[in-house]
């Protein structure tokens, strides 16, 4: 039995269903054996739910073939649990590594409407990570902080955002009719983009942050030498 395993906990504050795990076999085609949400904060609830999703499959930890983690933009926390636990599978199994950029998640999901769209994550203060998709959903770059005044040179129609986007990129969107929709963290959507995913070694598998934490950023403060 060749498995894989998917992990979509980025962003645990995005909403109810945020943050999940999900199970498929490769056959001809991905089969979507199980998916399996967790509950908000619930960090503690992640192995446990790993170990009960492949048991219940009929499966033992050595039948992953892959593993995918959804590795940010997202939640400091949320991200280097769930990066930390990829690691520690692939290295225990043998399994495959992939690390799959959060804004791919939530891209996988909008519906296409022959328009360029971007996704808005970590946002703060006056910006947020806007990485920019095309009208078929395939990323320009990696993605950027951006702020309101960069907006109208995207060329897009849609943002896709949380209730976190800052009121100024909200009130500029608004001002040049480009629409807000709010994201889906789909840990289904993580299991698509782990099959087609580049492989990494699971040692240099790392988060995402797009912004320097912010307790190494008083650290520094606080000792600027």
């Amino acid at each position: 039995m060749s498995l894989i395993l998917a992990i979509e906990t980025s962003n645990p504050g995005a909403g109810e269903g945020a943050t999940g795990i999900a199970l498929g076999r490769l056959d001809s085609s991905l089969e979507v054996i199980a998916c399996k949400p967790l509950q908000r904060g619930g960090d503690d609830e992640l192995m446990p739910a790993i170990a009960q999703i492949v048991s219940e499959a009929g499966a033992q930890p050595n039948d992953l073939s892959r593993v995918g983690v959804s590795i940010g933009p997202g939640g400091f926390t949320g991200v280097r649990i769930a990066v930390a636990a990829t690691k520690m599978i692939c290295e225990a199994t043998g399994a495959q590594c992939v690390g799959v950029p959060s804004s791919h998640v939530v891209a996988r999901r909008v519906s296409h409407d022959g328009r360029p769209f971007a996704v808005a994550l970590s946002s703060k203060r006056e910006s947020a990570h806007l990485t920019v998709f095309d009208a078929d959903g395939v990323a320009h770059d990696a993605g950027a902080i951006r702020h309101a005044q960069d907006l109208a040179a995207l060329g897009i129609a849609r943002l896709i955002s949380d209730d976190h986007l800052p009121e100024s990129l909200r009130d500029q969107a608004g001002r040049i009719s480009i629409s807000i929709q709010h994201p889906i963290f789909d840990p289904v959507a993580c299991l698509e983009l782990t099959l087609v995913g580049p492989t990494v070694d699971s040692i240099a598998l790392a988060p995402f942050y797009p912004r320097e934490p912010e307790a190494v950023t008083r650290w520094r403060e606080i000792h600027p030498n």
